[in-house]
């Protein structure tokens, strides 16, 4: 099973779903109201982590092994991603090399040498693919480790045009231990969690941390760009071997495509980028590449706008102002490699293996019997909400076929629970019951106060059970006692005897939710205690039974309380304090 370096922190997870609605192939599975990463289906994306509101999502944090990782090897190299510009903006480049020496690092190189190897290499395969007039029509890059996956576990039809080219990375930590030696470490400081996954397969790849967990360090140790200061006096915080040349644009979109017109110009080929896992699976779905009559170059990157959006940043300027400081900065870089670093090329074939995940397809049968378990017998019934996470309600029943998801997962399958439940309860209480909105008509009602209101509420009710939307002043005459309630300042609760009709009753009027719901329990005043003691009994008991129904359904519908929660503990505070009154 492939590893993935995100996981979640059960204590944390809050049921709200907002991973899966986020995570593009859906790796979340759900059990027991947890929402797990599948680590055979994920891609490292990032996008539950940067999205879950409660931070459940998290990813490795590898700073203890990069430290003893320092304290084992003589000489550790970082390999910085070409995003560091637009990440720390308050940092001069000498001093941000001074502050990771001070970490323990022995020199600095950028991960861009290494994408300048894989821009040389991938130019020079489009330009002989041009010039043979190749059979082949589709090329991808192999440059993004999550992109590599999703395809090849996702589309694995196009997985066969994925470019047999080291990612800049693993070229990078390559070329370095072939100049300085292989007995050095390399640890990788980028804003991609998916690089963690190239670190656990590839071993000249020692470590990889985010600029998140970087950031934490240096707050460890006290190390800002004050302490530091500026750095520029001591020539050696500098980039080594050397600096990068244009392919340090790699981390905004396009930016490998501008870099390989400088090595070569590629007329008859035709060259895109994409950002985003949704418009690759837009670009290639049903693409065929027969229809191709020249050579297509897609530059894929998982991150909307590529690398500077990457999971693991921080510091989160504008996406416009992080693409200027990168293209300012590249701006005074060399066009291309000098010949002597070209010849120290590293071997260059290696990219991340993956699978092609199977697929279960359903049949309409399957999905309809599936949507039955959670009350949905038509079409019309089919709300495609998203609240569950998934885009239909067709994908949800489906996952629950896969069996990565619960039917408690569905809001309106949970509401229509609740009010079950809520209304087995009012009806079932034998004292009066009602419920009303702010114009006073009725959300619902138990035959019991349709009988204490008289003949004709009764037989209104027999033909419009719960009497939704019934005003109340049609069969009661207090309703100056709900309108306390609901508008007067400081008044939440009226109890008092009256006369309806020719009797004598007790109203027990509460608030529900101050203006908008109130609520009355209702009983002639010749009630005997014990049916009180029996509607706190009952009561109770379905507050107990179906507190976790509840919770649920406050979690889901991001609400503080249910009403049915509300409405069973205000009943029964209220009949306690008249027993004790008594």
């Amino acid at each position: 099973m492939t590893l993935t370096p995100v996981y979640t922190q059960k204590t944390e997870c809050q049921d709200c779903y907002k991973c899966i609605r986020s995570c593009p192939v859906k790796a979340i599975r759900v059990k027991d109201s947890h929402a797990i990463v599948m680590g055979g289906r994920c891609i490292a994306c990032g996008r539950c982590v940067t999205h879950c509101p409660s931070h459940a999502k998290r990813y490795r944090n590898d700073i203890d092994e990069v430290k003893a990782l320092l304290s084992r090897k003589k000489k550790v190299i970082v390999s910085l991603g070409p995003s560091f510009i637009s990440e720390f903006p308050d940092f001069t480049i000498p001093s941000l090399i001074a502050a990771l020496k001070k970490l323990g690092f022995s020199d600095i190189s950028e991960s861009a040498l290494g994408a300048d190897f894989v821009t040389a290499t991938m130019s020079s395969l489009l330009a002989k693919a041009e010039a043979d007039h190749s059979s082949q029509k589709l090329y991808i890059s192999s440059i993004c480790p999550t992109v590599v996956e999703y395809i090849k576990h996702y589309m694995s039809d196009y997985a066969p045009y994925i470019t047999d080219i080291s990612s800049p990375l693993l070229t990078h930590a390559r070329y370095l231990r072939k100049v300085y030696g292989n007995d050095i470490g390399v640890v990788f400081i980028g804003p991609c969690i998916a690089k963690k996954r190239e670190a656990d397969i590839w071993e000249e790849i020692d470590n990889v941390i985010t600029y998140r967990e970087l950031r934490k360090w240096f707050d460890a140790e006290g190390i800002t760009a004050k302490t530091v200061g500026d750095g520029s006096s001591d020539p050696r915080n500098t980039f080594v071997p050397r600096r990068a040349s244009k392919s340090e644009l790699y981390c905004i979109e396009g930016g490998m495509i501008e870099a390989m017109h400088k090595y070569n110009h590629l007329t008859h080929v035709k060259l895109l980028s994409v950002s985003g896992i949704e418009g690759i699976k837009e670009t290639l779905s049903g693409l065929d590449v027969n229809e191709l009559d020249e050579p297509l170059f897609l530059e894929l990157h998982s991150c909307y706008g590529s690398c500077i959006s990457g999971p693991g940043n921080v510091y989160k300027r504008p996406l416009a102002m992080r693409k200027i400081d990168t293209i300012n900065f590249a701006r005074s870089a060399d066009d291309v490699l000098d010949q002597k670093t070209l010849r120290d090329i590293p071997d260059m074939t290696g990219v991340l293996p993956a699978y092609p995940i199977k697929q279960h397809t359903y049949t309409d049968k399957q999905i309809n019997a599936a949507l039955n378990t959670i009350g949905k017998y038509s079409k019309e019934e089919e709300l495609n909400c998203a609240g569950c996470g998934y885009e239909t309600c067709r994908h949800f029943a489906a996952a629950m076929l896969d069996g990565i998801a619960e039917k408690t997962m569905c809001i309106s399958y949970m509401r229509k629970i609740a009010q079950k439940k809520a209304n087995a309860l009012v009806a079932a209480i034998p004292s009066g019951v009602v419920i009303a909105d702010k114009n006073l008509d009725i959300i619902d009602c138990n035959k019991n106060f349709a009988t204490l209101m008289g003949d004709a509420a009764l037989q209104a009710y027999l033909k419009n059970p719960g009497m939704e939307k019934t005003n109340l002043s049609t069969f009661c005459q207090n309703i100056g006692l709900f309108n306390s309630v609901l508008y007067k300042k400081g008044i939440d609760v009226i109890e008092k005897d009256v006369e309806e009709g020719k009797k004598i009753m007790h109203f027990s009027v509460f608030i529900i939710q101050k203006g908008e719901i109130v609520a009355a329990v209702i009983d002639d005043i010749t009630t005997p205690m014990l049916q009180k003691k029996q509607t706190i009994t009952q009561a109770r008991k379905v507050i107990e039974k179906n507190l976790s129904v509840v919770q649920k359904i406050a979690f889901l519908l991001g609400e503080n309380a249910a009403e049915t929660e509300s409405i069973l503990n205000s009943v029964i505070k209220l009949y306690e304090k008249t027993d004790n009154n008594v």
